[in-house]
């Protein structure tokens, strides 16, 4: 059996001296964002876009924007809006 000594003891080191090396997850591959295509069709063959009626209802409001709501009836050819909680108003969609 060994002896361990008072120098062997001391040569130790100690918990708090032994280096702690902490593992990084490994990097995840980054997803590309898919930015879908929204298309508004009505029946008579009428067509627009999402980024067409927000264009709209922007030029149809003067002022500051904190919330917008809208909402679309194709078979009436409408969008409907509410800006800030509180303006309404319509554009057309076609």
């Amino acid at each position: 059996m060994a002896r361990v000594t008072k120098k062997d003891a001391a040569a130790a080191p100690t918990a708090a001296e032994k280096k702690v090396v902490k593992k990084t997850p490994a990097a995840k591959p980054r997803k590309k964002k898919v930015v879908p295509n929204f298309v508004i069709q009505s029946s008579a063959d009428q067509s627009t876009t999402y980024d067409a009626v927000i264009e709209k209802v922007k030029a149809a409001f003067d002022g500051e924007v904190t919330s917008v709501d809208i909402y679309v009836k194709a078979e009436e050819g409408k969008a409907y809006y509410v800006i800030n909680g509180d303006v309404t108003g319509a554009v057309d969609l076609f």
